[in-house]
């Protein structure tokens, strides 16, 4: 009958317009969580950034005061550990391959453009992964900075169970190939957690 009719148009017509609520808030919700997790990339670049020139203005920093009291002579902080002495390195960090300024210009700059080429393909949003890449390379520009403009490198921190002196930026990359291994590790425990977590599921399908 023409009633039955038109009350089927209509929950058709209820339907369709549910349906496309639906998708409607099913896209705005798509689009804000795309939008988040791009705001969260571009605040682990952010952060990132802030590491490096932090650590760079660090370095350098603490290199032209050191520089400038050590002019007069040794500072001795902690008897039989810990002394202040400034040198003056042309070779790589802690006192290796000596004497090789414009080679490790070149290594320099291949380390650090094929650590920006691995970070544009690889950058992750990870404290450690971000830790890790911003101190590396904060240190491996701050000698950079010295090797270009001096010809050397100053450094001005000897710990008397060494057998070199170092600075700042060999700290930050020590400290930042640590941090970075760490997060490496971690990837790839999770990794195999996921890949027997998958296994497990395709066996358990079957």
């Amino acid at each position: 009958s023409p009633r039955l009719a038109s009350a089927e148009i209509v929950k058709i017509n209820i339907f369709l317009s549910d349906y496309n609520c639906r998708i409607f808030i099913l896209q705005i919700l798509h689009k804000q969580i795309k939008t988040r997790k791009g705001m969260k990339k571009k605040t682990s670049y952010i952060i990132l950034i802030s590491i490096i020139v932090l650590g760079i203005a660090i370095d350098l920093v603490t290199k032209i005061i050191f520089a400038n009291v050590l002019s007069s002579g040794d500072i001795v902080l902690i008897p039989n550990f810990l002394t202040f002495t400034y040198v003056e390195n042309t070779g790589a960090a802690f006192g290796m391959l000596g004497d090789s300024t414009w080679l490790l210009i070149l290594i320099s700059i291949v380390f650090i453009v094929a650590f920006v080429i691995f970070d544009f393909y690889n950058h992750a949003n990870n404290h450690l992964y971000i830790w890790g890449v911003g101190l590396i390379m904060a240190g491996a520009i701050g000698n950079f900075i010295d090797r270009i403009f001096l010809g050397y490198v100053r450094d001005f921190i000897s710990i008397r169970i060494f057998s070199f002196v170092f600075n700042m930026a060999d700290m930050f990359i020590t400290f930042g190939i640590i941090i970075f291994a760490i997060y490496l590790i971690i990837s790839m425990i999770n990794e195999a957690k996921e890949k027997k977590g998958k296994e497990s599921n395709e066996t358990n399908d079957k």
